[in-house]
């Protein structure tokens, strides 16, 4: 191989390397500007259907992503607002690292972590079942979230809870119609003979 044709590859290698240099470097610019400006976690929920109605139940996830290295004791409570249950069962599914625990009694208007524990940009995920027990909009917000380093503001999600629909009224099938017109021409049929006896 010429020597001009090393120097070639050379160039090609050293412009490969301070390309990854320069991605690198802006990643870490930007996990440090997060990190300065107090952006530790995002946290977030979501109810699974954007409105139910009185007795029915959907699910309500909550999501925490954690911006900066390791952390445990993640903690924060989410007090339902009226008109909304833990159901029963309350169809809990997944959970915020190990040692974490999830509190949501069926039947009653609390859910809580406490416990939790994320590595280095991890996130959790974890989900109850809830019920719908009053119509109205209905807007849960739960308290901060707090944690052995750093916090998160209050995450918030709305669900629309419609009346319950009218008891329906029950119909008679055709076949039940015309037994019914039967039955009445028949009893009809027996009167008249009976007044022309």
């Amino acid at each position: 191989m010429s020597v001009r044709k090393v120097c070639i590859f050379y160039k090609a290698d050293m412009s490969k390397v301070r390309w990854m240099g320069a991605l690198l470097i802006g990643a870490g610019a930007v996990w440090a500007t997060g990190a300065q400006a107090g952006i530790v976690f995002t946290f977030s929920k979501a109810f699974g259907a954007p409105s139910v109605s009185v007795g029915s139940s959907t699910s309500l996830a909550f999501t925490i992503d954690r911006l900066g290295p390791a952390v445990n004791n993640i903690t924060f409570t989410d007090n339902l607002p009226a008109g909304l249950v833990v159901s029963t069962p309350n169809g809990l599914v997944g959970g915020c690292g190990g040692g974490s625990v999830v509190t949501a009694v069926p039947g009653s208007s609390m859910v809580a972590l406490a416990g939790g524990v994320l590595g280095a940009g991890a996130s959790c995920t974890f989900s109850v079942q809830v019920t719908a027990t009053a119509p109205g909009v209905k807007n849960n917000v739960t308290t901060g979230l707090n944690s052995s380093s750093g916090s998160a503001p209050a995450a918030n999600a709305t669900l629309n809870v419609l009346a319950s629909s009218a008891t329906s009224v029950p119909t008679l099938s055709e076949w039940g119609l015309m037994a019914l017109l039967l039955a009445m021409a028949a009893s009809a049929f027996n009167a008249l003979r009976r007044k022309q006896t």
